[in-house]
């Protein structure tokens, strides 16, 4: 609950999954709850790996890449949690390379308290707001015949910071994720020790894979940003916008495992959304 001192809060609860609102006139803050249980036909499913309302496409203008940083009379707050999920692990066997790659498990699915880890949650259509707080360099680590971490963000425009402490020959592709696939570089390696730094991975946003060509288990992502809006949950699946200007939007998460879903959600002014949506 967001308390704005020395008011008192005020509860607005909205049923925006039913269709139905009620207000309690206690003061002038609000919340505002948007529950989507697995199964609604409020939150709608796409196939994994949709080009449908992409990060790419995430800001304002006819054609999803404007935004414009501004500062707001008035903003509202989305608090939300992606749920439904348990904790899985992976069990990789390597191939080759067994001087390097042993064998390991790795969690795709990071889990506690029944949240979903490792999702990218954004909203798509806003033209205007704050400045993107996410980095504009990363690092990713190759170690092990694994990349970590296994998700994260990026500004766009930003660099990535690639190290390899494997001894061993590896090509990692930077692909788009959605209806095109389509390439953003390659980085070469070839010995423990070795740092390859790229920009081509985070020129312009989007979701993007980064695989190895010559060790196919090897993978992970970046959410490369358009705008402050856009999220990594941990375990837990918990995240959090600010100054957001009021306005309807679309609420997009996505995972590796389970694919895409998205939610409308409404924006007030002093208002705390809260939303929770599960696979």
């Amino acid at each position: 609950m967001v308390r704005f001192a020395p008011l008192v809060v005020a509860l607005v609860v909205a049923l925006v999954a039913c269709g139905e609102s009620r207000t309690t006139n206690e003061a002038n803050g609000r919340i505002a709850d948007v529950s989507v249980t697995p199964g609604s036909d409020h939150a709608t499913a796409v196939p994994r790996d949709s080009g449908v309302l992409s990060l790419a496409r995430a800001a304002g203008g006819a054609d999803g890449t404007q935004y414009t940083v501004s500062a707001q009379a008035s903003s509202g707050f989305i608090v939300g949690k992606i749920g439904g999920g348990e904790p899985r692990d992976t069990s990789i066997a390597p191939t080759h390379d067994l001087s390097v790659c042993r064998p390991f498990t790795e969690s795709l699915v990071p889990s506690r308290d029944g949240g979903v880890g490792n999702s990218v949650v954004w909203l798509v259509g806003v033209a205007t707001g704050p400045r993107d707080n996410a980095p504009r360099r990363v690092r990713v680590m190759l170690d092990g015949c694994r990349l970590d971490p296994r998700v994260q963000r990026v500004a766009a425009g930003g660099t990535v910071m690639i190290t390899s402490r494997d001894a061993m020959m590896t090509r990692l592709q930077f692909i788009d994720v959605g209806g095109v696939s389509s390439s953003r570089g390659t980085a070469l390696f070839n010995d423990a020790g070795q740092v390859v730094p790229t920009s081509d991975a985070a020129k312009a946003p989007g979701l993007v894979q980064i695989r190895d060509d010559l060790h196919p288990w090897v993978r992970a992502y970046l959410a490369v940003t358009p705008h402050p809006f856009v999220a990594v949950t941990a375990a837990d699946g918990r995240f959090r916008f600010d100054n957001i200007p009021p306005g309807s939007y679309t609420l997009v998460v996505w995972h590796e495992r389970f694919g895409t879903k998205q939610q409308r959600v409404r924006v007030d002014a002093h208002v705390e959304t809260r939303v929770e949506l599960a696979y």
